[in-house]
């Protein structure tokens, strides 16, 4: 078996619930429509420039698949061991970290922490009823409308 370093040129093709991929390997030897293998329960699309390991079983490249599609300048920083992140390429992120979890999109940020109640970073919009079994508080302005 003999493996390579693959960079993604950005094309992507979708077969029967199979992902096959273009890029260039080490040598700048091009590779079409290669079967990319991904992890059961994720699916991602690559983008141009990401890394991956070629394999070629047999030392054969047309049974040739991809494994990764890592992007070093979009891969978030950071997380402590034990940790996981899944985040796209406009810096949207879910971080899975001790008992908790971070969901970041576009600045708006909400933290779930196991027995610490949850933090998010509004603005909030609730459309539907709100059903409150407990206390509200409010530490900023109090809407003249609202009573108790």
């Amino acid at each position: 078996m003999s493996g390579t370093r693959f960079e993604f040129s950005g094309d992507v093709e979708e077969r029967a619930g199979q992902q096959f991929v273009s890029g260039r390997g080490r040598y700048g030897d091009g590779y079409t429509k290669i079967h990319r293998i991904e992890p059961h329960g994720f699916a991602s699309q690559p983008v141009k420039g990401a890394a991956g390991l070629l394999l070629s079983p047999n030392g054969n490249p047309d049974e040739a698949y991809v494994l990764g599609g890592e992007s070093a300048g979009l891969r978030p920083n950071g997380l402590p061991a034990g940790g996981t992140a899944i985040y796209d390429h406009n810096g949207n992120i879910i971080k899975l970290v001790g008992e908790g979890a971070v969901f970041d999109f576009g600045s708006r940020t909400a933290t779930f922490t196991a027995g610490g109640g949850w933090t998010i970073n509004g603005p909030v919009t609730i459309n539907g009823n709100l059903d409150v079994q407990g206390n509200i508080t409010c530490s900023g302005s109090n809407p003249n409308h609202h009573t108790h």
